[in-house]
């Protein structure tokens, strides 16, 4: 914006006097016209010919002056805002006891406990009538719980501790609001009921599975006591490097270090199966793979040298799967005639879950033929792979959803030309069918090179448990 801007023209003529133009002058309002310092003029004389000059004065802008200034204000530093402290750092740890607890953060005794369990049909309002609470105290009660808790879905045999007084009056409640947090409801020296969240200390540890292969991989893993999560995890991830039907041996080995948690009041388990490191020697030869989770928030299983653990497509997308019939020329069960099977199939009981064996489009999704029930996915322009005779399609796969690798999109069944449950599967390579066992599929993407020095830090996590823990078995898949 220009504070002032002038121009002069200046015309003089042989056979007449000078004559002066004032073309413009503009000057904003409320601004000094007088010119400073720093003001920037600039003078430009143009001649067309002899009797034609035009003198142009521009002068340039002054800053916009800092309104803070401008006004009187004064110049001040300011911190900017502190860590938001973790959860950890404001609640208090929960207790074995409703007593424990608040007698040290509420400095209130409780004289006896009760545990009641809420019955089918049951409100909250019913629960605490059966402990004896007023009818005063039963609203501002409900009224704290539902400030942390959806008070109408309260599950059929959730358990309440209901703390009494030296008068057997009710003066407390503790409610378990998730897997990691307690809460305590309480009346306080004034009379007045208040609410206090509290963490339940939790216990996690790695724990170590093996086993030597002597007829199937599920019963060596049931003999290892590894959690079925577990080892479903286990397939879904070594399902990409091996083919469980036809290299499996006797004599082989696997082993997996999973995470395991405990609630450290009542020892319970709370849960298993998310697994760390997976690894196999088949036929003397090592393989191991660690999860770990990229700065992205994605989670990638790699060997120790960063190569991906995923393929393109599974070779097998449904776990405990036996290979009833290959790929190649076959007599068909039904007709009787030589004709080349175009797929594999896998013998599984009806209804177990079909995973999508790559992340893509699904082309078709419904009835189509011999093929029974059947879903064909797009995975990019070269590859597509098939599934049929499912006896139901999951909800939300329909023709052109979007499915990411491993997610549940069928369940096996025996629907159209079929002799029996099971899965026939089908790879298909610029539209046309491939031995799904043979194929000689691309990995995922590897480690990024960006990732690597964390990524060290988790398989040195891993390896720090197994030494501590001893364990030597797993110095044949991984530290040797």
């Amino acid at each position: 914006m220009f504070q002032i801007v002038r121009t002069i023209i200046l015309k003089c003529h042989s056979v007449m006097p000078c004559v002066v133009f004032i073309i413009a002058i503009v000057i904003l309002p409320n601004v000094n016209p007088s010119f400073s310092n720093t003001d920037r003029v600039k003078n430009h004389i143009y001649q067309k010919n002899q009797s034609d000059r035009k003198l142009e004065t521009n002068i340039a802008p002054i800053p916009k002056p800092d309104l803070i200034l401008l006004l009187g204000g004064n110049l001040v530093e300011m911190e900017g805002p502190l860590i938001r402290p973790s959860i950890e750092d404001v609640l208090p740890v929960s207790a074995s006891t409703l007593g424990g607890l608040l007698a040290k953060e509420a400095n209130l005794f409780i004289k006896r406990e009760t545990s009641l369990t809420l019955n089918k049909n049951e409100t909250l309002a019913d629960i605490l009538k059966r402990a004896q609470f007023s009818s005063n105290d039963l609203y501002q009660i409900a009224e704290i719980v539902s400030q942390k808790i959806n008070v109408r879905k309260l599950g059929i045999g959730m358990n309440f501790i209901i703390g009494f007084d030296d008068y057997n009056h009710p003066v407390a409640l503790k409610i378990n609001q998730s897997e990691k947090l307690d809460y305590f409801i309480f009346k306080n020296e004034l009379g007045s009921w208040k609410g206090l969240q509290a963490i339940r200390p939790i216990d996690a540890e790695f724990i170590h599975a093996s086993g030597i292969i002597n007829a199937t991989l599920y019963e060596a893993a049931v003999a290892a006591d590894v959690p079925l999560s577990a080892l479903d995890n286990f397939m879904r991830v070594m399902g990409f490097s091996v083919d469980f039907q036809r290299q499996l041996q006797e004599g082989d080995e696997f082993e997996l270090v999973y995470k395991k948690t405990t609630d450290r009041i009542t020892g319970e388990t709370l849960s298993v199966g998310d697994v760390h490191y997976v690894g196999m020697v088949l036929s003397g030869k090592p393989i191991g793979y660690y999860r770990h989770k990229n700065n992205s928030g994605s989670i990638g299983w790699y060997d120790k040298n960063g190569k991906s653990a995923v393929r393109t497509l599974m070779r097998t997308p449904v776990n405990g799967a036996r290979l009833s019939s290959s790929y190649g020329m076959r007599k068909h069960p039904i007709s009787g005639y030589n004709k080349l099977h175009k797929g594999v199939d896998f013998a599984v009981p009806t209804g177990t879950p079909v995973l999508a064996a790559g992340s893509g489009r699904i082309e078709i999704a419904g009835w189509n033929g011999n093929y029974g029930r059947y879903i064909r996915i797009r995975h990019n322009n070269t590859y597509q792979t098939a599934y049929a005779h499912l006896s139901s399609i999951a909800k939300g796969v329909y023709g052109g959803a979007q499915v990411d690798q491993g997610q549940v999109i069928g369940f096996v069944g025996s629907t159209g030309r079929s002799t029996g449950p099971h899965l026939h599967y089908e790879i298909l390579v610029n539209r046309r069918q491939v031995n799904p066992m043979t194929i000689n599929l691309p990995t995922g993407k590897n480690l990024p090179e960006i990732e690597y020095d964390r990524f060290q830090k988790t398989v040195k996590n891993v390896e720090n448990y197994i030494e501590k823990n001893n364990v030597k078995s797993y110095a044949r898949t991984s530290l040797n």
